[in-house]
């Protein structure tokens, strides 16, 4: 649900969520605009779906939507991050942030000679004091291994991949906390955490983490709170902190970053066998998390590759629109976004969306501009990529793009969910980026999208796909469509 944001002014930093179909600003509407400038019933938002747009209601000093005055009673589609003034007040147009509690590090040096570690060189098993586990604690482990390896296996990214893990190693540990940190840009960086309830802000331990990846070794520092060393510590991680792992995530001699966990209950103090157990797990999501992301890399190649030769051939043919494959792809990727598709369908409709028209290539020009032929280059190109590996989903959407709900459409006159998902998606991205390039040219205006949108939304749930159109429509309003 989106919201307007007061960025100054007598209301500064106050937030309205846009709950109602029509929301009114001015001196005494429910979004109260506290400016001299403004009028009693100055604007107007209203949702037509899931698209918002705003209207300046006659305002004696008008309404500017990014510095620019609206036309009395005319309509401007609003998108994430557009700046809405009346008077000298500013209003922003915003999706509620969705960030990752980010935990503190502790400055300076503490005493952790309390600490069990467990080195990750290879032979050197074994804990210091520690016996062999019991077969049913081994066994409970192994299950909780078994369950990590589904999860990386089954994972398509590393965001997903490494939610898995925290969210397993919280089940299978008397952990309050987990997080996950990896390297980016020089530092470290949280990705992922589970918590078993809210609380204040976590501090991590700078020392500890630091040990950790210097020597690469698993540390377990218990029972901080007992421990005379820890009593006077100016440690802020210690402070109601009983017990911390901290392992660090190790694959082909490769430190990608450490996954930490924290108990503040005697009870639920963690043991050896514990860090034995998130050892083993960090070993896997480490192992997991580099193949991730070398399977990501590939994938942008394969899709680099396409890309080069699409463009060539829109460059040379006389009728293809120059960049209308890679408008596609944009278009297909954020809505698959906004509808939060799994990782692996994305995949599957990015690459569709980029290769749909890549029958084309190497065809006569007009050879596709017939009545009886115009769908038949999406057959040559489903054709031509079914002879690779892999891409049979890829090639069933590319098929079906041009497909219509109602049946008019083709090769294979499918109607409603005949046509598989990603095809749907691809054809509202398609045909809004055919219509608004034949609108007008990059950088659209605001009216020139409210047009295309408003004619998409006349065949919504007709020809084309009503979900897809509506996930068009919150990319576009969250700033997840960036080309227009």
């Amino acid at each position: 649900m989106p919201q307007l944001r007061v960025k100054n002014g007598p209301a500064q930093g106050k937030v309205y969520p846009l709950t109602e179909e029509v929301t009114q600003l001015g001196r005494e509407d429910a979004v109260q605009v506290l400016d001299t400038a403004a009028s009693r019933h100055h604007a107007e938002i209203f949702a037509i779906g899931d698209m918002y747009f705003i209207r300046d209601l006659g305002s004696r000093n008008g309404t500017f939507l990014n510095d620019e005055r609206l036309v009395a009673e005319d309509q401007a589609l609003l998108r994430v991050g557009d700046q809405i003034r009346i008077g000298a007040t500013l209003i922003v147009f915003e999706e509620p942030p969705k960030r990752l509690e980010e935990p503190e590090f502790t400055t300076g040096e503490e005493d952790i000679s309390a600490t069990v570690e467990l080195s990750l060189e290879t032979g050197d098993t074994a804990l210091a004091g520690a016996e062999e586990p019991e077969a049913r604690e081994a066994s409970v482990h192994f299950a909780v291994l078994y369950d990590v390896a589904r999860a990386v296996s089954s994972a398509f990214d590393v965001e997903t991949l490494v939610q898995r893990v925290c969210d397993i190693t919280l089940n299978a540990t008397p952990a309050d906390a987990v997080y996950m940190f990896v390297h980016e840009g020089g530092k470290l960086v949280p990705v992922a955490h589970a918590r078993r309830v809210e609380r204040s802000k976590l501090k991590i331990s700078s020392t500890i983490v630091r040990r950790s990846l210097q020597h690469s070794r698993a540390l377990l520092v218990s029972d901080a709170l007992s421990d005379a060393r820890f009593s006077a510590s100016s440690s802020v991680v210690m402070k109601g902190i009983r017990s911390v792992i901290c392992a660090p995530l190790l694959a082909h001699e490769q430190l990608a970053g450490v996954l930490y966990l924290h108990s503040a209950s005697v009870e639920r103090a963690f043991t050896d066998e514990h860090l034995r157990l998130v050892t083993a797990i960090a070993l896997q999501a480490a192992v997991a998390i580099k193949a991730v992301r070398a399977h990501e890399e590939s994938r942008q190649q394969l899709l680099s590759v396409f890309s080069t030769l699409l463009s060539a051939h829109e460059q040379a043919s006389p009728t293809a629109t120059e960049g209308h494959s890679e408008g596609v792809r944009s278009c297909a990727k954020a809505i698959g976004a906004a509808l939060e598709v799994p990782p692996a369908e994305a995949h599957t409709i990015e690459l569709a969306a980029l290769l749909h028209q890549i029958g084309k290539i190497g065809a006569p020009e007009g050879a596709f501009e017939r009545e009886d032929t115009r769908h038949e280059y999406a057959t040559v190109g489903a054709k031509m990529l079914r002879r690779i590996d892999g891409l049979e989903d890829v090639a069933a959407a590319v098929e079906a793009h041009l497909e219509r709900l109602d049946g008019t459409g083709g090769p294979r006159r499918l109607v409603g969910h005949q046509i598989p998902r990603s095809a749907r998606i691809v054809a509202i991205a398609d045909e809004f980026e055919r219509r608004l390039g034949a609108a007008s040219k990059p950088p659209y205006s605001s009216e020139a999208i409210k047009k295309v949108l408003m004619g998409l939304n006349e065949e919504a749930g007709e020809k084309y796909d009503e979900e897809a159109f509506n996930g068009l429509v919150i990319a576009l309003r969250s700033g997840k469509l960036k080309h227009v």
